[in-house]
């Protein structure tokens, strides 16, 4: 027979409160980090992905400058590349560039275009310098391309 005396071995109430509490301030860190960490990682596939944009940019604009004529029109915000075979236009909106149906999502914020050095303001051009907004931290590119000599031979 068992004695009715005997204490059963057991934890108290206060020992219990004093778990989960500790169990809660845990949990909280731990979801306030988890939070943290996945707002630095949609900050930095921002950051990937708007690269990615300029990247894709001025390869187009590479590749394009250098096969082929090269005319900036000023009045509609166009660059207008002809050669034989196809026309390219791109297009300057605030918050994008579109080239021909494609859509290039960078802001720019200022272009310079220049022919032979000298900074003009439309017209036939062989470089171009383009700024992107300050969300890119002021970055710059600047394409042009090398004139074969009938390019001077035609002034």
């Amino acid at each position: 027979m068992y004695p009715l005396h005997k204490k059963t071995k057991a934890f108290t109430i206060a020992e219990m409160l004093v778990v989960l509490v500790i169990t809660s301030i845990v949990i909280t860190i731990a979801l306030l980090v988890l939070s943290m960490v996945q707002k630095q990682i949609r900050s930095i596939q921002n950051i990937y992905k708007t690269n990615t944009e300029i990247r894709l940019l001025e390869r187009a604009l590479w590749q394009d400058f250098n096969t082929h004529n090269v005319f900036y029109a000023a009045a509609t915000q166009q660059l207008i590349c002809t050669s034989e075979k196809d026309t390219i236009t791109y297009s300057f909106v605030k918050n994008y560039t579109l080239r021909n149906f494609d859509t290039i999502r960078v802001a720019i914020t200022e272009k310079t275009v220049f022919l032979d050095g000298e900074k003009i303001g439309g017209g036939a051009i062989d470089a171009i310098e383009i700024f992107f907004s300050k969300e890119i931290k002021n970055k710059r590119s600047f394409i042009f391309k090398t004139n074969d000599a009938l390019h001077y031979m035609k002034q």
